[in-house]
């Protein structure tokens, strides 16, 4: 089918999760433009536009945690079993305006301003920063959620100034396509109306960084039609 821009910019490589057309299957390269800064909200009040629940985050990381060899970020927990189910976690507001879900145990651990960063190096580490670094690149304008490729510096400039005050579509679930000690794919299943679509996002760990970070040299995210809602795991 052919590609669509639901934001309507001047820039077709990247959109944004902002709005996708029921039964249309969304190609291309997409990401948010960079949005006009908001006063953040209270962290633990819910937006009433974003019909996600809050669940509490445990309330220390766990036992088993790493040590992180360089960068600057916390030792997180090591548990490498894959997420059959979501961590519990608390839904704080980014101050680009979107939901996003922080675990205690696997990040992200750090939230300076619009880079949320730190995830624990594990799959549940990545599930949780897939969308977390999507955010941080697009809507907060953080070119260093992104390991350093020509794709990045392109698609970062791309992006520009757009602005939008549109709300984001909250992520409801989670699948995890592959995942290894340095890299993984995730998706995030969203909804409009009644048709389903998820945006498929690749990962790459940084042993500078101790964190993982968006790999758009690989394969910037990208969005298709969900027939199958159910083999996602729904997020708390």
């Amino acid at each position: 089918m052919a590609e669509t821009d639901p934001l309507g910019k001047n820039w077709k490589l990247w959109g944004g999760v902002l709005a996708f057309i029921a039964a249309v299957v969304i190609v291309g390269l997409m990401f948010f433009p960079r949005t006009t800064p908001q006063p953040e909200a209270n962290p633990t009040d819910p937006a009433p536009s974003v019909p996600v629940e809050s669940a509490s985050a445990p309330s220390s990381p766990s036992a088993s945690a790493s040590k992180p060899a360089t960068g600057d970020c916390p030792a997180l927990s090591t548990d490498n079993s894959f997420p059959n189910e979501a961590p519990a976690s608390e839904w704080k507001r980014h101050p680009a305006g979107m939901l996003l879900p922080v675990n205690a145990d696997h990040g992200p651990a750090k939230m300076d301003g619009d880079f949320w960063r730190c995830f624990s190096h594990t799959p549940t580490g990545a599930v949780l920063a897939g969308f977390t670094l999507v955010i941080d690149f697009s809507a907060g304008g953080e070119i260093d959620a992104a390991v350093e490729s020509m794709n990045r510096q392109r698609l970062f400039e791309e992006q520009g100034s757009s602005t939008s005050n549109e709300n984001f579509p909250p992520m409801l679930g989670f699948r995890v396509m592959n995942s290894s000690d340095d890299s993984a794919i995730v998706e995030y299943l969203s909804k409009t109306g009644e048709q389903y679509a998820a945006m498929s996002v690749n990962l790459a760990w940084s042993d500078k960084d101790h964190d993982w970070r968006l790999d758009l040299a690989s394969s910037p995210p990208t969005w298709g039609e969900v027939s199958d809602p159910s083999s996602y795991t729904e997020f708390k």
